[in-house]
């Protein structure tokens, strides 16, 4: 009988270690999966918190940017104002039909002129701080595209 438990014990014995060894094994595994998994979620976690940094940078920048053209636009309306109190001033002033006429037309001749000049500088500001807040955005996109590439 001794003859017969021996190999038994000897497959029980063999299993076990087998199942230990595999069971380390998964443990191994296992180990290098969470490893990596903590690894991946701090690089996506970093890079979430690096856009959220620049898109906070652009948002304010463009606040910023807005405020100016808000401040622009008062000063054209003030301008405007003046313009017209110190023509309604001068037209009141006049002592003639025809020198009513001549401020009359000073005036609206001038006011086209600056409303043209207002227009194109209100534009050319607008049109830069449009590009300086999209900029970030372009050049991260071709950055993204130049790495994907």
């Amino acid at each position: 009988m001794t003859t017969n438990t021996t190999p038994i014990e000897t497959v029980i014995e063999q299993a076990n270690e087998t199942t230990k060894a595999a069971g380390e094994r998964v443990r191994e595994f296992a180990q290098i999966g969470v490893r990596k998994a903590t690894e991946s979620f701090e690089q996506i976690s970093k890079a979430a918190q690096d856009a959220s940094q620049q898109l906070n940078a652009q948002v304010s920048q463009a606040r910023e940017g807005a405020t100016k053209a808000g401040l622009k636009m008062l000063e054209v309306a003030k301008e405007d104002s003046d313009a017209s109190f110190a023509a309604v001033r001068d037209f009141l002033a006049a002592k003639t039909p025809l020198e009513a006429f001549d401020v009359s037309a000073k005036y609206w001749r001038g006011r086209l002129e600056t409303r043209i000049a207002q227009a194109q500088d209100l534009g050319a500001f607008v049109r830069k701080a449009a590009d300086d807040a999209v900029r970030p955005v372009q050049e991260r996109i071709e950055k993204f595209t130049k790495a994907a590439a």
